[in-house]
Formats: structure tokens, C-alpha cells, sequence
């Protein structure tokens, strides 16, 4: 069992942003790696997400009503970025590669080339 984490952020604490940019980001994950079974997928948000819930979008986005979905409020310590909404996924697969998506690549600068990393 592997765990592939992914991250995005939003702009406006809106539902259709929110489901949006959570189904960009699962394509992405689903595109980057190839998972076959999947356990459970835990979702935090941080406190300013609160117009929809990201596992919702995923539900109905991808019909999985079978899968243990989470949705959680991110700790909140100084200076975190708002508007982020992160995953962790627990499921079977040959791949691990994590997804950064808009503004959450700032996260995870060590992963990108560039704008963010190196």
C-alpha cells in the first residue's frame, strides 16, 4: 500500500471553485500515477474552505460511494497559506508521485523546477 499526497489552492471560497479545483487535482494524481485499489482518501482544508467539501466533489466527480472518504480541517500555524486544500490517498500502486497544483507548489518547492524550486 502506498500513500500519494496532493495539494491546490483556491482563490475564492466558492463551491464550484472548490469542487473544480479538487477534480483537477485527482485527474492530475490519477494521470501522474498508476493506482489500482483504492483504500481511503483524507482530505483537509485549510479554515477558510468552507463553502463545499472537497471528498463530496470527489464522490460524485468519480462515483466511488464504496471508498472511506475524510474531509478535515488543516491545523492552522502562522504564516500558513490559505485558500489550500491537500489530499492523501491510500491505495495500491507501483507509482508514489506527488501533485502540486497553482499556488500549493509553493509547498512543496523541492519537488518543481523553477518558479519554486531550484
Amino acid at each position: 500500500m502506498k500513500g500519494i499526497r496532493g495539494a491546490t489552492s483556491v482563490e475564492r471560497n466558492e463551491a464550484g471553485e472548490i469542487s473544480e479545483k479538487t477534480v483537477e487535482l485527482m485527474k492530475e494524481i490519477f494521470s501522474k500515477n498508476s493506482i489500482g485499489e483504492l483504500h481511503s482518501v483524507i482530505f483537509t482544508v485549510t479554515h477558510d474552505v468552507t463553502s463545499f467539501n472537497p471528498a463530496t466533489a470527489f464522490r460524485k466527480h468519480f462515483e466511488f460511494g464504496d471508498i472511506a472518504l475524510l474531509c478535515l480541517n488543516e491545523a492552522s500555524f502562522d504564516n500558513s497559506m490559505s485558500g489550500i486544500i491537500r489530499v492523501l490517498i491510500h491505495c495500491e500502486s507501483e507509482t508514489k508521485n506527488f501533485v502540486y497544483l497553482h499556488r500549493a507548489r509553493a509547498l512543496r518547492p523541492d519537488l518543481f523546477v523553477g518558479e519554486f524550486g531550484k
